[in-house]
């Protein structure tokens, strides 16, 4: 039998179990090498993720330094311009250990306190002394405990934040202004001048000129204008002597003359919301050349108003505004001028208050403030040829009360305890919730005959009471330790004795005190750091 015809060719034969193990051998076991790149992949992903928790964790705990360091910049910026304690301030608002913002879970060092001068604030009328600052910058520092961090070596991530505040701007204010327009205001102050600087045909001329009282007190007014906000603030100028109604216009007319026919003091009912024109009579001369002299007088210059300024953001004051020109703020017209009575500030205190009280009535969410400018010195006579009081019927009677006339009695509306009864009039305002300013102008501390005189006559609520005493006192809180919003200028008399006390008392310029004076009504606010 014939066998098969054999195929062309032969099948590749199918290799034995051998023979694989022997390729395995030669290309090498691969059998599991995923997983060391899977460990490495692991341990990435694992190290972003714990430096990501790290990394958030300091994140959120700088937030919270922020936040530190902010109530630490403002409550120490609320202190610029009553006194200076910013660095205590600053620190006891910080997030240090056992001070009020403390956060148990972050240890925060010793926060950097720095007193600013800055060139910004002070073009919005906050100026910058040697003892007050207008800015202040707090830097918090924390070192932050890592989590995971501390297994690639770092065990703690070292944090800070910087904040810085300034005056600022908490509530609107009404405010009534009180200059005193007395003689002695027309008098030099070597210590007020202004320079001015010409150039004619390339020759530069220098000149100083030394201003009066009057002329310096008007340049503070100015500069306190300048730091308050026309949108919230209104104010009142009022003045003692009081002037006659029919002559009120020519203290903003530009006029620039001293009313020497003033009527005599007038006595503004105490603790009402109702400021009214009070009536007076008095008699000169005897015989044919006797004549009844007799009219309605003001304490108020210029009624509240708010247009000293365009706008919030104009940076120079309104020349047509009444208030503005009464206290020289019009190029080429003179300010008010001074009038022929003596010191006498009671009743202009009482009518300012009087006037604060309806203001607020009408506005309630605004708060009262009164400034005061005066030497303190009281010493209004009993009579006189122009009638400082002229005592007797129908010299000085207040409308619808014809039998209130100046007395000596020691009470309101008394030639005695004359600096008494300004204290008197200003504490009751300060009980009323009104913030009282007093700004002592060259006001002697000394006891003499020639100081507060009547305080020394029976009667007086404050016997042997100095002119610097009276003043201090008027300002609210003084007599129970509070000092700051006394003011003084003691270089006038060189009378140390009678400087303001705290941080204040390293102010004595008026225009500064005035615009300090601003600044602390002003509050705080954040700014932006590296502010110039």
């Amino acid at each position: 039998m014939m066998q098969p015809t054999e195929a062309p060719a032969k099948r590749a034969a199918a290799p034995s179990k051998g023979n694989i193990s022997g390729l395995k051998r030669i290309l090498g076991e691969e059998s599991g090498q995923v997983l060391p790149w899977v460990v490495v992949v692991m341990l990435t992903v694992l190290g972003i993720s714990a430096l990501s928790v790290d990394l958030g964790r300091a994140m959120v705990i700088r937030r919270q330094l922020q936040v530190q360091a902010d109530a630490a910049a403002l409550a120490a910026a609320e202190t610029i311009g009553s006194d200076s304690s910013y660095s205590t301030v600053g620190q006891n608002y910080s997030g240090a250990s056992g001070e009020k913002n403390t956060d148990t879970g972050i240890a925060v060092g010793t926060p950097t306190i720095t007193p600013l001068c800055l060139a910004t604030v002070t073009a919005w009328g906050i100026p910058c002394t040697s003892t007050n600052p207008n800015a202040i910058s707090v830097t918090e520092t924390a070192s932050v405990p890592t989590l995971f961090a501390q297994l690639l070596g770092k065990p703690s991530v070292a944090i800070s934040a910087t904040s810085t505040a300034s005056k600022g701007r908490p509530q609107p204010y009404n405010i009534a202004l009180i200059l005193d327009t007395t003689p002695s205001m027309a008098d030099s102050d070597p210590s007020c001048t202004v320079t001015t600087t010409t150039n004619s045909r390339g020759k530069t001329t220098t000149t100083t000129t030394t201003l009066t009282q009057l002329q310096c007190a008007v340049q503070g007014i100015q500069a306190l204008l300048k730091g308050l906000t026309p949108s919230m603030d209104n104010v009142s100028l009022f003045t003692f002597p009081n002037v006659d109604t029919n002559n009120v216009s020519t203290e903003y007319s530009c006029a620039g003359t001293n009313d020497l026919s003033v009527p005599p003091y007038t006595f503004p009912i105490a603790g009402t919301s109702t400021l009214t024109n009070m009536n007076y009579s008095y008699t000169t001369g005897s015989g044919y050349n006797q004549k009844t002299v007799s009219g309605y007088a003001t304490y108020q210059v210029v009624g509240f108003s708010s247009d000293y300024r365009t706008s919030d953001a104009a940076t120079t004051l309104n020349s047509s505004s009444n208030l503005v020109k009464a206290v020289g703020g019009q190029s080429g017209c003179s300010s008010m001028g001074t009038g022929y009575e003596n010191t006498y500030y009671a009743g202009a205190v009482y009518a300012a208050q009087s006037a604060l009280v309806a203001e607020k009535e009408a506005n309630p969410k605004t708060e009262n403030v009164m400034i005061l400018l005066s030497d303190g010195n009281a010493t209004a006579k009993q009579s006189s040829s122009t009638a400082n009081f002229s005592p007797g019927t129908n010299d000085m009677a207040i409308q619808g009360e014809s039998s209130n006339y100046a007395t000596g009695s020691g009470n309101y509306g008394s030639w005695v305890g004359e600096c008494s009864q300004g204290v008197d009039a200003a504490q009751a305002a300060s009980t009323a919730g009104t913030l009282v300013y007093t700004i002592a102008y060259g006001s002697p501390s000394s006891s003499s005959t020639a100081n507060c005189a009547s305080d020394r006559k029976s009667g007086a609520a404050y016997p042997d009471i100095t002119p610097c005493q009276a003043l201090q006192n008027m300002s609210t809180n003084y007599i129970n330790g509070d000092t700051t919003h006394f003011y003084s200028d003691y270089n006038l008399s060189g009378d140390t004795g009678c400087s303001a006390s705290g941080a204040n008392s390293g102010t004595t310029a008026i225009a500064d005190i005035y615009a300090l004076i601003a600044a602390e009504l002003s509050g705080a606010r954040l700014i932006p750091n590296g502010t110039p």
